[in-house]
């Protein structure tokens, strides 16, 4: 089935079975009963009715019974202007979040989380489990109260309390397997042998040694295994009316498909409530959480360590240890030479130090352990009538251990360096000090809101670093600092930012048909230079409620109806070294010489202006709801980091802007609902188009460079962001087997001047497509996500269709030119200009998947002392529709660049999994 096909066959199906749902008589649904539903705002709330912003809200239950370890996964599929990119199938991946596109280049473009309170950018660690509810704030009238902070939009995350007078124990686990999702057909001996007759004769000698003789090793077996999940939950809640108090303990455990990837966790949260007195409030949050994570290289190339691309590359004839050759060679005193000792890996007959995945896995061990505490407590004073005092304090502090250790024993590249490793200490502490006065007044038709604050931030990083290598012990087996000799170094960093910010907002309602709200910022940050520290950041939207107006508050048909808009501005300064502006000088990372540090004593904030046109539509008693939303985002005086002198160190400054423009549209049906059925529906799509506008100082900068072929992306005016940059792929020479390149400048000759825009990663659009039904007791949930009109860049085609040196290779390669008068679109084996960067490599990567099924059960107090016992079976990653040749078009190799998308350089591939779990209430 074709994509476009594909996604014409899910449109047919539900809009005509939602219309025909729709039209029944009303007498077979249960009616619904209308309820001001209030939605979270920045310090507050909102009746929903009233809103003036973009924000979208989403529940538990969309999400609860999937695998998922990052509250990313989460927000995946059930948002409009919410694209989330899980970057590779690695346990413990960090996620690729954006709300409404990328606004920035270089500085940070995740959204701000707030979770109870607490503000954050990293979201890892965060239990799932523990989650009520996720609201979205995705314009600047709703995010500019959150200052440069909010720049790249808002998710507010509201984790569960306890109820006075009803505990309650909960306990909830799921078991799993996940297997790899897709594979890439490689030569097998005699296709391979016939590759390597054209590239270079001579090294058939070595493959037919009859030291190989039998070999025929099937890597993907050696490198991919079934991975296993487990997750574990359990909370107890209780409490009166003066205090209640929610705890929480959960453990996960994902065995990765390629060892030793894992990824592991154990949460602990408390969540306190007390009223002291009739005036008196305070609350208490606190989490622990400890991860630990085991990495296994990949997003490379096999020579330089790669396992994914390695377990394609590496010839089958050659066997992963050297005892598995047939003929061991000796020493005169009949000792094993290095490389065919027992517990060696295997050597490559070709190429010194490049081994084979199996050797990639296990060298090099890349351990890394994390703990966080992530907490506040807050007081609520009632000081008079309608006003409200509340302060709180947070903390957010990691510790964090990263130790690599290489052994001198086992490995060619080992034996070299005599071992090597490093030890990296890092803390991170976040600390957040906040007042806010909130004053409300009602009065007949009106209703009036007025809240002020005042916020204190202060980010602390250090950072010890240790590294070495030359150890005495050939058997070394851990990496110790002190022995490493000659060689080895160390650094020690601290960096400290300190932010100030006062914030307001106000809300009028008249007679709950029309609200303005304006907020404001104002931001001081010390990564600014004298007279740039402070920043201003205002907002101001508006709704009409016109399904209360006199003509439409009886109609059957529409029952709501509003329309709101908005404009407003933030700032973004992360792209700034803390000390910047001071030009001091600092160690480099790998030792060595000093450098200055990042000079930028010019630079002032990323300015964002949003604009925002919306509208709500409610039919039938609000079982049809549509949400439309028209956007438009720039931004001024982009942050980056020039090179302008080769070897020097970058300047970083303000270098132009870019934008943002889009659409988005949510609809929520309820199709069927009776008593023994019931059928809800959520469709969301999303169309973003994002352009720089302008640069100075340079007219392009270059980023994602790999081996051979250089920078693969280019920003430049005009063009969208992360762009691929290349030469244009014109076939195969017919005659000669060498490649075409266009000569796009007209000078008859092949030279840079031909080089163009080959590509653009970013997506026409992107939806997503829940279905939940429920009969009796049964109950079946369905998600389908999907993303059109996007390129990949297939970086890693240059592995396995080079056809120059002894990989192994793609079964693409088997339609390379052989003979003159061959027509076909693979040039010939050691074609001249084959490894440079052209569309060639460029592949459409839209795609729809069936990213998540459901079915469960729930028995009503099946024994005593249980309330309720639900049991589910899910598929995760289940079918994926695309014409995208690698193992699967969700990926991003250059997730740590910012503002770089859609490359695949041997990245670990996406899983497919399978899990049973169980949720019992007691």
């Amino acid at each position: 089935m074709s994509i476009k096909k594909g996604l014409g066959l899910i449109a047919v199906l539900y809009f005509t079975s939602s219309f025909q749902a729709q039209v029944k008589s009303d007498s077979t649904a249960v009616k619904e009963k209308k309820i001001d539903e209030v939605v979270l705002i920045g310090y507050g709330t909102v009746k929903k009715k009233n809103a003036t912003s973009a924000i979208e809200n989403i529940k538990a239950d969309a999400f609860e019974e999937r695998p998922i370890y990052n509250v990313g996964q989460a927000l995946q599929g059930n948002a409009a202007g919410v694209s989330v990119v899980q970057n590779s199938g690695k346990p413990g991946q960090s996620l690729n979040v954006k709300i409404r596109g990328n606004n920035s280049i270089s500085s940070g473009v995740n959204p701000l989380y707030v979770v109870d309170g607490i503000q954050t950018f990293d979201i890892s660690g965060i239990n799932t489990d523990d989650i009520v509810d996720m609201t979205i704030l995705k314009d600047a009238t709703s995010a500019a109260i959150y200052g440069i902070n909010g720049s790249s939009g808002v998710v507010i995350i509201t984790t569960k309390r306890a109820k006075a007078n009803k505990p309650q124990l909960n306990f909830n686990a799921y078991w799993g397997v996940s297997k790899k999702v897709d594979n890439v057909d490689v030569l097998n001996p005699d296709q391979y042998k016939a590759l390597i007759s054209e590239i270079n004769p001579v090294w058939l000698n070595t493959i037919n040694d009859p030291m190989y003789a039998g070999i025929n090793t099937d890597w993907v077996k050696k490198v991919y295994r079934t991975g296993f999940d487990q997750n574990y939950n359990v909370n107890y809640s209780f409490g009166d009316e003066n205090v209640k108090a929610y705890t929480a303990l959960g453990y996960q455990n994902i065995g990765g498909i390629v060892s030793p990837s894992d990824f592991g966790r154990l949460s602990a949260k408390i969540n306190l409530d007390a009223k002291i007195t009739n005036w008196l409030k305070v609350t208490s949050n606190m989490n622990y959480i400890d991860t630990k994570t085991n990495n296994t290289s990949d997003n490379n190339a096999g020579a330089q360590g790669g396992v994914i691309l390695s377990a394609l590359t590496t010839p089958t004839f050659m066997p992963a240890y050297g005892s598995e050759v047939k003929v061991r060679p000796t020493d005169a005193n009949g000792d094993y030479l290095d490389g065919y000792k027992d517990g060696q890996f295997a050597l490559n007959p070709f190429t010194g130090g490049w081994e084979n995945p199996v050797s990639f896995m296990k060298r090099e061990s890349d351990k890394t352990h994390s703990q966080r505490f992530l907490s506040n407590l807050g007081i609520e004073v009632n000081l008079l009538k309608n006003l409200i005092w509340k302060s709180s304090v947070s903390l957010d502090h990691i510790s964090s251990t990263n130790e690599k250790f290489l052994d001198p024993y086992r490995s060619e590249y080992g034996r070299q360096q005599k071992g090597s490793g490093s030890k990296n200490y890092l803390t991170y502490q976040d600390f957040n000090f906040e007042n806010t006065l909130n004053y409300t007044l009602k009065s007949g038709i009106h209703d009036f809101a007025v809240l002020g604050g005042f916020q204190m931030h202060e980010r602390k990083n250090d950072g010890q670093y240790y590294w070495g290598s030359q150890f005495a012990d050939p058997f070394q087996s851990s990496f110790v600092y002190d022995i490493t000799n000659p060689s080895h170094g160390e650094i020690y960093r601290k960096e400290i930012l300190k932010e100030v910010s006062f914030f307001g907002r106000a809300i009028y309602t008249l007679a709950n048909k029309y609200t303005v709200m304006a907020v404001f910022r104002e931001n001081g940050s010390s990564a600014l230079a004298d007279g740039k520290k402070w920043g201003f950041f205002p907002g101001i939207s508006a709704s009409w409620n016109i399904s209360n107006e006199n003509f439409l508050k009886d109609n059957s048909t529409i029952s709501d109806l509003k329309i709101r808009g908005g404009w407003g501005k933030t700032g973004n300064a992360s792209g700034i070294p803390f000390y910047a502006h001071y030009n001091l000088d600092r160690l480099n990372r790998d030792g060595g010489a000093w450098s200055p540090y990042q000079t930028g004593s010019d630079v002032t904030w990323e300015v964002t202006t949003d604009t925002n046109f919306g509208i709500d539509l409610g039919f039938l008693n609000n079982r049809i709801k549509l949400t439309a939303d028209f956007y438009k985002r720039k931004t001024d005086d982009l942050i980056m980091p020039l090179t302008i002198i080769t070897g020097q160190p970058d300047y970083t400054q303000n270098v132009g802007s870019m934008e943002n423009k889009g659409m988005e549209f949510t609809l929520n049906t309820v199709n069927i609902k009776n008593i023994d059925f019931s059928w809800n529906t959520n469709f969301n799509i999303s169309f973003n188009k994002s352009k720089v506008l302008e640069l100075k100082y340079k007219p392009f900068i270059d980023a994602a460079s790999i081996p051979s072929a250089g920078n693969l992306v280019r920003f430049a005016a005009g063009q969208p962001i992360s762009s691929f940059f290349g030469y244009k792929y014109g076939g195969v020479d017919s005659a000669t087997g060498e490649i075409i390149y266009k000569d796009l400048d007209g000078n008859g000759e092949f030279n840079a001047g031909d080089r163009t825009f080959i590509g653009d990663p970013n997506p026409d659009y992107t939806f997503g497509f829940t279905n939940n039904f429920t009969y009796k007791n049964w109950y079946m949930d369905v998600l389908v996500t999907a993303s059109q009109g996007n390129d990949i860049y297939n970086a890693s085609r240059f592995e396995l269709e080079m056809m120059d040196d002894h990989k192994n290779q793609s079964t693409r390669v088997l339609d390379r030119w052989m003979n003159p008068g061959d027509i076909t679109n693979v040039p010939k084996a050691n074609a001249t200009n084959a490894k440079i960067s052209s569309d060639r490599f460029i592949e459409d990567g839209s795609f729809v998947k069936l990213k998540s099924v459901t079915l469960g059960y729930n028995f009503i107090k099946p024994i005593k002392g249980i309330s309720k016992l639900n049991v589910y079976v899910t598929g995760q990653n289940l079918y994926t529709w695309t014409n995208y040749s690698g193992f699967d078009p969700e990926v991003n190799a250059f997730a740590s660049t910012n503002g770089v998308l859609g490359i695949d350089y041997g990245t670990y591939p996406q899983v497919r999994t399978f899990v049973f779990g169980l949720k019992a209430n007691f």
